[in-house]
């Protein structure tokens, strides 16, 4: 009886520190400034949301987060670093769906995905398939009755090759049984300068690079890439509405870790970053952005993670997409 005693009160000992691990590390986290990095040069949407969230965290926390915009090599070159970073919760990053795609794509990459840690997923958005007004087609099914009958193809721009965009593209080929030509840029607002210049007819662009030329005239939207239509253009059809069931293409935002980090630390991260995301204030600021809020948590995070993986793998294979 005794023995079963001290294994009792050892149990629930044990129990109760566990329980108060996350308490002690909020009383003492952060002691020193957080990097949060972005794999993008500044001003694009990835970059927005990171500082939006290290804004609203600062304000609570006693030490700042702070961006930190390492770009070059698609992100992968900031990710690299991320893994070599210590596993403290001191080190994250601001990732989007290229995350998943990079490691199908770069066959010389010094990290896989198992070497992070999913801490929070933000938010996510659609493309808007985006078309110069004078281009014939005004709905997707036109486009590929069209897209069938060109021997030559339909010229469809893209921010590069590997781009988030452009395996879009090829997933929507696959699916509609047609074949568009690959127009690689160095870049999003090149492509879609183009379109609006008559250069080429079509992109996909995200909500927060057309909603303003969609609202001027000078694009026209033909489809949206989600499953439910865009709130900002509810007028325009999904791609799966539009004869091509089954689409859905959306850029994700999130946050990760290295792999190790403590599951307390990770669990802190995540309540903080979901408090802020929360918030109805930065609520209207992603919704403003095109964004839809999400307030995912760390295993449906990886959940996510790991469809993903599965379903651009058999389209990147499916395409031959590859990098040196």
């Amino acid at each position: 009886m005794k023995r079963l005693a001290r294994v009792l009160v050892g149990g629930c000992l044990s129990a109760a520190l566990a329980a108060a691990a996350p308490l002690a590390f909020a009383e003492n986290y952060p002691a020193k400034p957080v990097r949060l990095m972005v794999g993008m040069a500044p001003g694009g949407s990835n970059d927005t949301v990171a500082r939006l969230v290290a804004a609203e965290l600062s304000k609570t926390w006693p030490q700042p987060m702070i961006v930190e915009n390492k770009p070059g090599a698609n992100s992968t070159i900031a990710t690299g670093e991320l893994k070599r970073s210590p596993a403290d919760g001191y080190t994250l990053m601001l990732v989007i769906s290229s995350h998943v795609t990079n490691t199908l794509l770069y066959p010389n990459l010094t990290y896989t995905l198992k070497d992070f840690a999913p801490v929070s997923l933000i938010a996510d958005t659609p493309f808007v398939l985006v078309a110069n007004p004078k281009f014939e087609p005004n709905t997707t099914k036109d486009l590929i009755t069209l897209a069938k009958q060109k021997e030559r193809g339909i010229d469809f721009g893209t921010p590069g090759q590997g781009s988030t965009q452009h395996i879009s593209l090829e997933l929507l080929d696959q699916m509609a049984g047609i074949r568009m030509n690959h127009i690689p840029y160095k870049g999003g607002a090149p492509a879609q300068t183009d379109v609006i210049g008559g250069l080429i007819p079509l992109i996909f662009a995200t909500p927060t690079q057309s909603l303003p030329f969609i609202k001027q005239n000078k694009l026209k939207a033909l489809a949206v890439t989600s499953k439910e239509r865009l709130p900002q253009l509810p007028d325009v059809p999904t791609l799966a509405e539009s004869g091509v069931p089954g689409y859905e293409a959306n850029v994700w935002f999130g946050i990760i870790a290295p792999a190790g980090t403590p599951p307390q630390v990770v669990d802190y991260l995540h309540k903080e970053i979901s408090r802020v995301v929360r918030q109805p204030d930065m609520q209207a600021r992603l919704d403003e952005m095109g964004l839809k809020p999400l307030d995912e948590s760390p295993a449906q995070f990886q959940q996510l993670i790991d469809s993903e993986k599965v379903k651009w793998a058999g389209v990147i294979k499916q395409s031959n997409i590859k990098f040196d």
